[in-house]
Order: C-alpha cells, then sequence, then structure tokens
C-alpha cells in the first residue's frame, strides 16, 4: 500500500498533491466541527442527566442558575480565558473524563463530583479562577486578552467575546475590583483576593447549588474571620453593618441612587437591640419587649404587605427578562436599572421592616420603570442639512424669534384662582402619603393650560377620585402623568414630590 502511494505521487504529483491538501482540510474542518459540537452545554448533559440538584444533575443546576441565564456555558467556566485553556479544558480534560466514564466506577465517580463540589481546593481543579475575574473585572480582562491568545478560526466559546467594560454593562453588573456589588453584603473582593482568598472559598456552590442567586453563607464569613483575626484585621462578628452596607443604606433611605427617600425612624438602632445573634431574625415577642403587643402584628402585616408587593414586582420582571437579548439599547438601560431595584428587594432579609416607606418608594420606581419601558421611543435624529451661506448672509442678524403665546384663560377664569394658588394634594386626598406631598401650582398650570384641560366645570375634576396609593391612581393615569408625556414634560419624581 506504501509502496503504491509513493509510486502515484511521483507520477502524479499535482493529483496527489491536491487529494492530500483536500483531506488535510476536510480533515481540519471535521475537527473543528466536532469540537464545536462538543462544546455545548447540551453535549455535557449525555454524563450529566439527572433533573434533579445532585451529582450527576449539573445540567440541571446550571441551567436553574445565573450564569445560564447570561449566556454563559460550562466551557466558559471550566477552562480559562484563551485557546490554552480551552483546548486544555476540552481535549486533556475531556479525554480523562471519558476515561473514568467507561472504566471508573459509578461510586467513585460520584465520590469525585461530590468532592468538586464541596472542597475550595478540588473546586479548583474543576473550574478556572481566571475565568471568574475575566468576566467581572476590566483590568483582568484586558491584562488577559493582552497576554493571551483568545481565539483562533473562529468563536468556540461565548467567553472569547468577552470585552470589559461592555460586556459586563451590558448585563447591569459592576467591576467587582473597584465598584463593590450592587446588592448586598460588600466584601472588598480586591482586599479578600490580595489575602489570598479565592472566589470559590466564598461562591462554592455559584454555578451547581440549584439555587439561581446563590449567596455565601454567614458561616463561612465568620469561620474564616475567626481563623485569621490574630494576624489580620477584619470586622467584628457582631459589627454587622460593617459589611452589611445595604441594610445600612436602606435604612437611612440613600442605598437606590435613583431613589433618595428619608431615614426609618429607627434607623439609629443597634442590630443587636432587635436581633439576638447573627443567625436568628427578630420576632413577635422580641418587638413587643420595647413596644406594646400591637407592634407585634404590626410587623406581620408588614411583611406580608411587603411580600405581596414584590411577587408583583418579580412578575413585571420577568416579564421583560424574555424579551431582553432583543431590546434596545434604551429599553436596556431602563430595564437593567429595574432589575438591578429588584436585586435589593430580593436580597433584603427584613421584608419590608428596615424601612417601608423607602420600599414603598422602590416598589413605585419598578412600576414607573415599567411604564417608561412600554412607553420608550428611540431618539429622533434630526437631519441637518448643510448649504453653502455666503460670507455677507453669515454676518446677518438672528431673527427675533415669535413671542410665547399669552395665558390661555380669560381674566374672569385667573381671578377665580385666587386662594388657590397652590393646592397640598395630601392634605385633600391622601392622609397618609407613602412620598412626599405634592403642592400643585395651581396658578402655574392655568397660565400655561385651559381650565378645561383638568376640570368639567369650575371646582370640578373630570375624573373620579377614588383611593389614591402608589402610583396606580387617578393622579398618575387620567392627569399629572398623562399630561405630561402628551405634553412632553421632562420630569422627575421628585420635581413634584419635595421634600
Amino acid at each position: 500500500m506504501w509502496q503504491k502511494l509513493k509510486e502515484f505521487s511521483k507520477n502524479d504529483p499535482l493529483i496527489f498533491t491536491i487529494i492530500l491538501a483536500v483531506i488535510i482540510v476536510a480533515g481540519g474542518f471535521g475537527s473543528v466541527q466536532m469540537m464545536h459540537m462538543t462544546s455545548t452545554a447540551k453535549f455535557c448533559k449525555t454524563c450529566h442527566p439527572k433533573e434533579s440538584a445532585e451529582v450527576r444533575g449539573e445540567y440541571y443546576t446550571y441551567r436553574i442558575g445565573i450564569h445560564s441565564e447570561a449566556g454563559v456555558s460550562c466551557l466558559d467556566c471550566h477552562g480559562a480565558p484563551g485557546m490554552q485553556g480551552y483546548l486544555q479544558a476540552h481535549v486533556v480534560a475531556g479525554m480523562r473524563s471519558l476515561y473514568h466514564e467507561i472504566f471508573t466506577s459509578e461510586e467513585q465517580v460520584v465520590k469525585d463530583l461530590t468532592e468538586f463540589a464541596s472542597d475550595p481546593e478540588k473546586a479548583a481543579h474543576a473550574a478556572s479562577l481566571d475565568s471568574c475575574i475575566f468576566c467581572h473585572s476590566d483590568a483582568a480582562n484586558a491584562e488577559m486578552r493582552r497576554n493571551r491568545v483568545i481565539k483562533v478560526a473562529g468563536e468556540f466559546r461565548a467567553i472569547d467575546e468577552v470585552i470589559n467594560p461592555a460586556y459586563r454593562k451590558e448585563f447591569g453588573r459592576p467591576d467587582i475590583m473597584t465598584e463593590g456589588t450592587i446588592a448586598g453584603v460588600d466584601p472588598n473582593h480586591a482586599a479578600h483576593m490580595k489575602a489570598g482568598v479565592t472566589c470559590f472559598n466564598c461562591h462554592l456552590g455559584i454555578g451547581h447549588s440549584g439555587v439561581k442567586d446563590h449567596k455565601p453563607a454567614m458561616e463561612t464569613c465568620f469561620k474564616c474571620h475567626d481563623e485569621v483575626r490574630k494576624d489580620v484585621k477584619v470586622p467584628a462578628n457582631e459589627d454587622c453593618a460593617a459589611c452589611h452596607t445595604m441594610q445600612k443604606g436602606i435604612q437611612q433611605g440613600t442605598y437606590v441612587k435613583a431613589v433618595q427617600g428619608d431615614a426609618w425612624y429607627m434607623a439609629d438602632l443597634n442590630c443587636s437591640d432587635c436581633h439576638d445573634s447573627a443567625y436568628t431574625r427578630p420576632t413577635e415577642e422580641k418587638c413587643a419587649t420595647c413596644h406594646d403587643a400591637s407592634y407585634s402584628q404590626l410587623m406581620k402585616d408588614t411583611q406580608a404587605d411587603y411580600m405581596a408587593k414584590l411577587k408583583k414586582a418579580k412578575g413585571i420582571r420577568d416579564k421583560y427578562q424574555k424579551f431582553f437579548p432583543g431590546m434596545e439599547e434604551g429599553r436596556k438601560e431602563l430595564y437593567l436599572e429595574m432589575k438591578n431595584i429588584m436585586r435589593v428587594l430580593e436580597n433584603e432579609g427584613s421584608k419590608g421592616v428596615h424601612n417601608p416607606e423607602y420600599f414603598d418608594m422602590l416598589f413605585s420606581k419598578v412600576e414607573e420603570l415599567e411604564t417608561a419601558i412600554k412607553t420608550w421611543t428611540p431618539p429622533v435624529v434630526e437631519k441637518v442639512e448643510h448649504h453653502a451661506v455666503k460670507h455677507e448672509e453669515a454676518k446677518e442678524e438672528p431673527k427675533e424669534e415669535a413671542a410665547p403665546a399669552g395665558p390661555v384663560n380669560t381674566a374672569e377664569e385667573m381671578a377665580m384662582l385666587e386662594g388657590s394658588e397652590s393646592i397640598n394634594i395630601a392634605e385633600r386626598h391622601v392622609p397618609a402619603p407613602t412620598k412626599p406631598a405634592v403642592i400643585f401650582d395651581h396658578k402655574g398650570h392655568a397660565e400655561r393650560l385651559a381650565c378645561a384641560e383638568c376640570h368639567s366645570e369650575p371646582g370640578v375634576l373630570k375624573v373620579e377620585i377614588k383611593e389614591v396609593k402608589g402610583t396606580k391612581n387617578v393622579f398618575h393615569d387620567e392627569l399629572c402623568i398623562k399630561c405630561h408625556k402628551e405634553k412632553k414634560v421632562k420630569t422627575s419624581c421628585n420635581t413634584c414630590h419635595k421634600k
């Protein structure tokens, strides 16, 4: 056979070369396609098929997790960024996995997979720490892209296209090394990593816990802090506010930058005044030790109301999550603002107790953002025609603009405003407002609008005033907001809801 090939190559070298080239190209193309096919999460399901949160159910827990929502796949985390990391995970680790799948007992495989999921050091061999900071840190992303060959012959996995800060901003995520966290505990990632703490020490289970937003356990923090306290300055376990910055900001009404409220009337209390320990939540009996028994019911009612509003807000968030990938940039920005507020509401453990009025403002903001997403329109770009202008014409004085139209109401109608130049909406219609009362500039509006815009006859509004609560009421839906949108008035909540 070999002799015949040698003779063929000598007799017809051109044809032999062409055939050889075709074989090499076809083989290379086939190998690349095979690697693409075996790089998908669905291929991993072949050996991890269980539909439950347990060993062999890794594909199931991956699908539940937050990473799959962002299009991150198995090999994005289980192989370091760059072609070398990809090939090592796909070929070397893949062949090793295939060997164990064929020749290793099921008991041993289960034991190994369990250790990978429960031991930080073993987990570091199964997944890549570099992948974590490649996606979550701008500086690390730039450094690795500069010093590694990220991809060859097309994209093999999603991580090939991760370029920060654009990538993380696409999903509304902060730079963990410089910007802290959006919601929950702010652990100072940079300080922890400098001290040798890895992602797996705190976030073990982030990929396969079976919980979408897997959070580090407080026991993990305390255990580590207690071990290093003699040599390293770490917060005292009872110094709750040192790490739980979100709860402190919520009590002060300042945590969400876009929604500024008032401090909770008990914001100066120490956490230990209500919490007997770091692991226990206040009970109804605990309230009664300082207040009368009615406060026990008040806490239950507050939390029940909070959970009902949270369920509604989750429905709004989830409705738009499905459309997020195809949203226009303007709508995406509004949705991400909503999503970040929802992270705060979902991670706040008191269920509304830490600052009820501020939580009401956050829930109202979610509804306002939903309206803004629905009504968002692309900005109109005006076309500017360029014409040649003579030097003499350019020197012409600009023409005076037409004077604005005068008052739209008669002098008699304006005179009827005497004594009601401004109106406190809360005093008339909202006995217990959740936001600062609106002081309606009655006279200012009458100078710009006809009385008939709002009134069917003097002193009688066109719409019937029923219950006024939150943003879903006649003032927002039928009067103020509706008119502001039609007239394209640019205002924020604080323009009318002044402190």
